[in-house]
């Protein structure tokens, strides 16, 4: 009982935001449906503020001595405008928990041998200390016991989103939207408390001399005797680390010798969460396969689109099986890697030189468990290439993953169809794929080009992508590259005969169905950051109009919707990979901006409809994924 004391004490010693203020129209709807006899009045010279002289008794007029007296609000005015407050946060909590439709991912292994059982056991339990963890990185993990007691909704919220911020797109940016009544701003435990946390601090890192280890994804900057320093993620949450490592230890105290690649790889993670060195995980991860496990593991600090700079790597674990059934396009795509580099060295130009390429073709997974940036509040990752730094990535040793059973239920392919009729026409809908071959397809090829051309630990003049763009634009370039060379290589899968005309039109459908999907998530999140999906989607939408492979134009019903001109679209497609490619090849920031800048504001916003696309979008929740493994 003193420690759940001493924590809430420190929790609220922490620094809070001040309180937003209730805009007029707000104060007057929650005090009638409060029942609070009070009306604010409009004033000509000023509508947002609220004064004693603004207030007027409704019904009663003696009622309002009880708020107002000699010109000033009294204590029980001002007890109700904290619960008006209060009902307000709340209302926009709910708000913000219901864009998300519950989906459950149930993995039953209580038929399964005692070793499958103990894996799952511990991994599950290697989770739960790892959803903690990351929410420390966050920064919300401080703020979980100033949570208000028997606020369901502001707990369920803290839990979904690892901490009290709101991350839907209708919510992210309302400033009552926090599951903790201080209303605590948005700070990441990666950064000092006392700095900005936006892209200013950002372009100040990355400007100081030692801006690349302040930067270094595996630590947290810190100020120490006035200055600040890298202090390794060792030695920021050495307590929780090694408790992951005792979980995969135990993992893989379990494990026989048909699953030796298995348990090297836990054991070379426990390593890494001990140590804070992932070399040795990272090359025991690259030897670990479909060929010699039946499961599927990550579990390591990685992505970064979570940090306010995303330069900062957020621990996760990804626990799946094997999907055997669909390895089929692993063995068609493996012979052509090489002449994949050689034909997009080709279109970009002098500026890249073509490489030899090595990497593994995507391991087709079936998800079981998520944690920590694994598990986004809305939504889930279909794939992924890893490690993103290092020597595996380095050598071009990655190893791909593509995630077969997401949005596979019933309601979401309903839902999916449902949305892209929102903004495809007839025609375009025609070529809406049923069947998930044409996504499949498109995320293999998305992860794929990952390995491809330049990328993120390629380097241009000695320095890498990062250095050159910050972490920030890199990031959407990266997935810009991938997205795009993931249509552009449909074209070549074509003429080689690995399909046909129809479904690079499928492909093609499909993926324009889901940059909707993102420009609808909007462009930044509450502090600035860029989301590279949401601002991805819109550079591609908007190259496509400018290009003329889509129109936004009326159908018979009056309705505007996209029409896809499937003759034009290879053109713009390969149009803007050689653009792209460019870029990043020659490290051209100026270009980068230019492209990237110009589609997410102004005129170029208008060629994406980034407006209309949110406004038909939005109304449909997004899939809040939640997983669950019986042993």
């Amino acid at each position: 009982m003193k420690k759940i004391v001493a924590f809430v004490l420190l929790a609220s010693a922490l620094p809070a935001r001040a309180a937003p203020v209730l805009s007029r129209a707000d104060f007057n709807r929650l005090a009638a449906r409060a029942g609070l006899p009070l009306f604010w009045k409009p004033v000509a010279y000023d509508t947002a503020t609220l004064r004693p002289e603004d207030i007027a008794p409704v019904a009663d007029a003696a009622a309002l001595a009880r708020f107002v007296r000699a010109g000033r609000f009294t204590a029980e005015f001002d007890k109700a405008y904290q619960a008006l407050l209060e009902e307000r946060r709340r209302e926009a909590v709910r708000k913000e928990l219901d864009q998300g439709r519950p989906n459950l991912i149930l993995s039953d292994l209580r038929s399964s041998s005692a070793a499958d059982r103990a894996l799952a056991r511990h991994l599950v339990a290697a989770g739960r200390i790892i959803d903690e963890l990351y929410a420390l990185q966050k920064g919300g993990l401080r703020w979980r016991a100033a949570l208000a007691p028997g606020d369901e909704a502001g707990l369920a919220l803290f839990e979904r989103n690892h901490g009290p911020w709101c991350e839907a797109p209708a919510t992210e940016h309302d400033p009552f939207c926090n599951a903790a009544p201080a209303f605590p701003a948005r700070k990441s435990d990666a950064y000092p408390q006392n700095l900005s946390q936006d892209g200013a601090m950002c372009d100040m890192l990355k400007a100081r001399p030692d801006g690349k280890s302040l930067l270094d994804p595996f630590t947290v900057v810190r100020e120490k005797a006035g200055r600040l320093v890298a202090v390794p993620l060792i030695e920021v949450y050495g307590p929780q680390m090694r408790k992951v490592a005792v979980e995969l230890r135990a993992a893989a105290d379990a494990q026989g010798p048909d699953e030796a690649a298995l348990k090297a790889y836990l054991l070379g993670a426990a390593r890494g969460f001990e140590t804070g060195d992932w070399a040795d995980a990272d090359e025991t991860w690259s030897r670990m396969g479909s060929r010699n496990s039946r499961w599927y593991l990550r579990v390591a600090p990685d992505e970064v689109e979570f940090d306010p700079c995303q330069e900062k790597a957020g621990f996760h674990v990804s626990f799946a099986r094997i999907d055997a059934a669909s390895l089929a396009w692993r063995d068609k795509l493996t012979p052509i890697r090489q002449e994949m580099e050689d034909s997009l060295a080709a279109l970009i130009g002098p500026s890249y030189q073509a490489r030899p390429v090595a990497f593994a073709l995507p391991d087709f997974i079936e998800i079981m468990l998520n944690s920590g940036d694994s598990r986004p509040p809305l939504g889930a990752t279909i794939g992924q290439s890893l490690p993103n730094w290092g020597k595996v990535a380095l050598e071009n040793r990655r190893r791909t993953v593509v995630m077969t059973n997401l949005y596979e239920d019933p309601d979401s392919k309903k839902t999916a169809r449902l949305k892209a009729a929102e903004l495809l026409d007839a025609e375009a809908l025609k070529n809406y794929p049923a069947d998930k071959e044409a996504g499949l397809v498109g995320t293999i090829l998305h992860e794929a080009a990952h390995n491809l051309g330049p990328h993120s630990d390629s380097r241009v003049r000695g320095r890498a992508p990062a250095e050159i763009f910050g972490g920030r634009l890199e990031g959407v370039l990266e997935e810009l590259k991938a997205q795009t060379g993931a249509l552009w290589y449909a074209a070549l899968l074509r003429r080689k005969e690995m399909l046909s005309e129809l479904q690079v039109r499928r492909l093609y459908t499909h993926e324009l169905a889901w940059c909707f999907g993102h420009i609808a998530n909007g462009m930044t999140t509450d502090g600035g950051a860029p989301k590279p999906y949401s601002q991805l989607a819109a550079v591609q939408i908007g190259s496509f109009v400018k290009a003329g492979a889509l129109e936004w134009t009326a159908g018979p019903d009056g309705i505007e919707r996209f029409r896809v001109d499937y003759e034009r679209l290879p053109l713009a497609i390969e149009a803007l990979m050689k653009e792209v490619g460019r870029i990043k090849a020659s490290g051209d920031v100026d270009g980068a901006k230019a492209l990237v800048d110009g589609f997410i504001g102004g005129p170029g916003a208008e060629l994406a409809r980034t407006a209309k696309i949110q406004e038909r979008l939005r109304p449909y929740p997004k899939e809040s994924y939640s997983y669950s493994v019986l042993d």
